[in-house]
């Protein structure tokens, strides 16, 4: 009997046509959770308009995909690990394209707060599974650039409500985002049926799926040779056992105090990156330039992170998780610097721009990282968990920018406030390096 060991042939294979594929699908399913997280917030002023009701009056809207998206990632995170990545996935995205959709009909607030918090469960299920499903499918070499490119697709599509509102919106008005905002996952959730497999690794897991897990292993080495007798194999760091996808299991054989920081990390981080997104353009008004100049420091934020997201990735394919500790640090400082007084305004865009790279692209860069701490039996559920608490520090971020303008301080102490999310995270990342040693050498022992 032939036996062929799953991890190492993933591990090691060559970047081959079914990666690309993989990746070409599971970037749409990113691109679409991108769009319908921001559509809201660009049909707000045409919303205002029409039925007559105050920012204030709209304001949970915003809000309310959030709090789905904390409740919606830790549940698909679950299905992901008890019954696949791919129904994960897929379900997901129906969810999100069903309730966005029906959002096109809302005829008041109340209806509108529900459906986008119906939404924002779909929007929470997509990115855990989608990291989870490429994590077990990536060569180690490339792993975790592979799995920021994921992420990065998030940017990419709410970069398109706002094109899809200026040009389709005065023809036909605010319904239209949320129409192609719904129809969008819906059809690419059909698609998926057909385009992607689920995870090999979860396969091998579950048991029972040995033709399947011998397709898929050819897909990735041609020159295998599969039979009806070939068994499977994990190594033991990928977990043991059928996956039920508990969350209780994030907190047993060692797991827990990974956890925890993992969710800390996560908090600290998201409250800096939601904190700038919210409040950027403001500041730079605050600091004397105007409203087109604040438009670029947006713009030039959001880059930042793609840019600084993929050099992340890159970094962490070739040294590690530890390079996280440096650049955590070398955001305290150059969010801190962008705060100096007095800066022309062409150093100001630049130092937004580095901003991004620094924050946004460690979002993308622990997006991925997450990924790659927890074994199958634990990863759909680990990410989705640690991206749902992680939803704390996107509230809290914004309401600390509230607090720094209603305190009426200088402008530069949003950028001191800001500062504080990655130096907690460089603490936080440094217990978490050193525990998840510990945790995966008991694992490895026992």
């Amino acid at each position: 009997m032939s036996e062929i060991n799953i991890s190492k042939l993933v591990d090691g294979t060559r970047l081959r046509p079914f990666h690309l594929w993989l990746t070409f699908w599971c970037l749409l399913a990113m691109m679409s959770d991108g769009f319908d997280l921001l559509n809201a917030s660009i049909a707000g002023p045409q919303l205002i308009k029409e039925w007559g009701i105050s920012k204030a009056q709209l304001g949970p809207v915003f809000s309310a995909s959030l709090v789905g998206f904390l409740v919606g990632a830790p549940i698909f995170g679950y299905i992901g690990d008890r019954f696949g990545r791919r129904v994960a996935i897929i379900s997901s995205l129906m969810v999100v394209g069903v309730t966005t959709l029906a959002c096109a009909w809302a005829s008041n607030v109340p209806e509108l707060l529900v459906l986008r918090f119906l939404s924002g469960l779909g929007l929470g299920g997509v990115l855990p599974n989608v990291i989870a499903l490429n994590a077990e499918f990536a060569p180690t070499r490339i792993r975790a650039t592979m799995l920021v490119v994921m992420s990065m697709g998030i940017s990419l599509g709410g970069s398109i409500p706002g094109i899809v509102g200026a040009t389709l919106m005065p023809s036909y008005g605010w319904p239209i985002i949320f129409i192609v905002g719904g129809v969008a996952p819906l059809v690419v959730g059909f698609c998926l049926i057909f385009t992607i497999p689920d995870s090999i690794k979860f396969l091998v897991l579950r048991g029972g799926n040995d033709a399947a897990v011998g397709r898929l292993a050819r897909r990735l080495d041609p020159s295998l040779v599969v039979t009806p007798a070939t068994r499977f194999v994990l190594d033991d760091a990928e977990g043991s056992g059928k996956t039920k996808g508990s969350p209780v299991a994030l907190f047993r054989n060692g797991w827990a105090p990974v956890t925890i920081l993992v969710w800390a990390m996560f908090v600290c981080n998201l409250m800096a990156n939601t904190l700038l997104n919210a409040w950027l353009p403001q500041i730079v008004q605050l600091l004397g330039h105007t409203t087109e100049q604040s438009s670029y420091a947006g713009t030039l934020y959001q880059l930042g992170g793609a840019a600084g997201g993929l050099f992340i990735g890159i970094m962490i394919d070739r040294v590690g998780l530890k390079v996280l500790v440096p650049i955590f640090a070398l955001a305290v400082v150059v969010v801190a610097l962008a705060g100096t007084p007095g800066l022309s305004v062409g150093t100001l865009l630049a130092m937004c721009f580095a901003c991004g790279c620094v924050v946004t692209g460690m979002q993308n860069g622990i997006n991925s990282g997450a990924g790659l701490i927890y074994p199958t039996s634990l990863r759909a559920n680990g990410v989705g968990y640690a991206l749902g608490i992680g939803r704390v520090g996107a509230v809290v971020g914004p309401l600390l920018g509230s607090l720094v303008a209603s305190a009426a301080l200088p402008p530069q102490n949003f950028f001191y406030v800001t500062a504080v999310g990655p130096f907690l995270c460089v603490i936080v990342v440094t217990l978490l390096l050193r525990q998840l040693r510990i945790t995966r050498a008991a694992q490895a022992a026992s």
